[in-house]
């Protein structure tokens, strides 16, 4: 899975154009050269699946499968009442909504902010714009922007930052403090056990907010954190 994202969003990856024709004055052909036409075929059709990928794939955003991606969610949902809006940190494609859609058969006040312009650019495009979604550094975010729960599912244990200097614990730390100043009932963050131990962070948030629940019964490996205003 993780070779797949990077083969994804890795900057330095490069699409080939195909060969140009040849120059007019070269008696001979290059060995192995083709007609651009020729060539495309098999290169738009790689293409054409990563964009694929990219829209709808589980994969793309860090699952082997939609039950999967839809039970992390309905983890985090069970602590969030009804009606109450939300606000997704590391949304990805902005999915979370329609798991909602599918769940509980109605809709909820949403909005997905991410730091990944290609998944941002691949959730407007796959939901028709019909879904609230924000390209942004939440660390920045606009301080108006209040939602009853801030939510982060699983962004936290594999991040697509370019910052190389901030440790994942400090990462971690900052996103947890950005979640609380923008929600109203309180946040809830999935973590992976084997990224982020359980106890240090309890003992950190409870020092640092108070109102602290970790909630570890539905996995071996993963956790819930959920801290109350």
């Amino acid at each position: 899975m993780l070779n797949k994202l990077k083969e994804i969003f890795m900057p330095d990856k490069v699409i080939s154009r195909g060969k140009e024709w040849p120059d007019e004055q070269q008696a001979t052909l290059p060995a192995g050269w083709q007609p651009l036409e020729e060539q495309d075929v098999s290169e738009e059709q790689d293409v054409s699946e990563e964009q694929d990928a990219l829209l709808y794939a589980t994969e793309t955003v860090g699952y082997d499968n939609r039950e999967e991606q839809w039970n992390d969610y309905r983890t985090v949902t069970n602590f969030i009442t009804p009606g109450d809006s939300v606000l997704d940190f590391g949304c990805g494609r902005g999915d979370y909504k329609l798991f909602y859609s599918d769940d509980y058969k109605q809709n909820v006040d949403y909005i997905g902010i991410d730091m990944n312009r290609q998944l941002i650019d691949a959730g407007l495009q796959v939901y028709e714009n019909k879904v609230n979604l924000i390209y942004t550094d939440w660390f920045t975010l606009d301080e108006k922007i209040q939602m009853d729960w801030c939510i982060n599912v699983n962004s936290n244990n594999l991040r697509y930052d370019a910052d190389a200097k901030t440790s994942d614990e400090d990462y971690l730390r900052n996103t947890i403090q950005s979640m609380y100043n923008h929600s109203i009932k309180g946040l809830i963050v999935l973590l992976d056990g084997n990224v982020h131990n359980p106890g240090n962070v309890f003992n950190w948030a409870q020092d640092s907010f108070g109102g602290v629940a970790v909630d570890h019964s539905f996995s071996n490996n993963k956790y819930v954190l959920v801290i109350y205003k």
